[in-house]
């Protein structure tokens, strides 16, 4: 399989742990894969967690933020709730299916990554949990590229695996489920280790005049301690030339 047709399998009904879950939120993580043998972000730890990176970067109720990889909108929930402008891309029907079904005032779009287009701009733009699953570094800085033209005052990429703690991070994803279940399940399944380094010079070559990166924190999301956070902003001339 590729991740396309993974994602595309996805359904609020099925896969580990979706079914029975009664809040819209508990079956969103569920359905963009916070729910697994590597790791269950609960609600109030998700909340959290966007309340905490959402304020990083500087988001409050009234931004507009727009998601790239949105999947069924799990990041996006809460902020919608709040009172922000939310919208998104993915590349699979059903989740932007399953986006539109919980956040029914946001903009919702099917396309690729590297298919974003500039041409409506938000506040922020974000990608939480999508880099992950970019075929190379090309392919990321093309996608960083469009979502620094989109936006106007910050980027934001989340849970970023960290190139550093690769070898780690495979150890630990193989002793959760078994090497031989590991290599069946994941056969031509991997994922993109980026460098920090590499991060924040793409970014800051790319006219983002202050790029921090944190650790990931997310409780009971075992992942977490393999990932990294980016936050970018622009700078002020920039932004005010971009809302003229």
């Amino acid at each position: 399989m590729t991740w396309k047709e993974v994602w595309e399998a996805r359904s609020m009904d099925v896969g580990e742990g979706a079914a029975g879950r009664s809040s819209m939120l508990a079956r969103l993580l569920a359905v963009d894969g916070f729910d697994t043998g590597f790791g269950t972000a609960g609600e109030e730890a998700w909340r959290a967690y966007v309340q905490r990176t959402a304020a990083q970067i500087g988001i409050a109720p009234g931004s507009s933020i727009f998601e790239v990889g949105c999947g069924a909108g799990a990041y996006l929930f809460e902020l919608d709730r709040e009172g922000c402008e939310v919208a998104g891309l993915d590349a699979s029907p059903a989740l932007i299916h399953y986006a539109r079904e919980a956040m029914p005032r946001g903009n919702w779009m099917c396309a690729t990554a590297e298919e974003l287009d500039a041409g409506t701009q938000y506040d922020f733009v974000v990608s939480s949990g999508c880099f992950l699953y970019f075929p190379g570094l090309d392919y990321a800085r093309e996608v960083l590229e469009r979502m620094v033209r989109k936006a106007r005052r910050g980027v934001m990429v989340l849970d970023v695996p960290d190139f550093a703690r690769r070898e780690e991070a495979m150890a630990f994803r193989r002793r959760a489920v078994g090497d031989e279940a590991y290599a069946r399940r994941y056969a031509g399944l991997d994922h993109l280790y980026i460098e920090k380094a590499w991060m924040e010079s793409a970014l800051e070559s790319l006219g983002v005049t202050q790029v921090r990166i944190a650790d990931q924190d997310i409780e009971g999301y075992a992942n977490s301690a393999y990932r990294y956070n980016v936050f970018g902003w622009l700078g002020e001339s920039r932004s005010s030339q971009r809302r003229s």
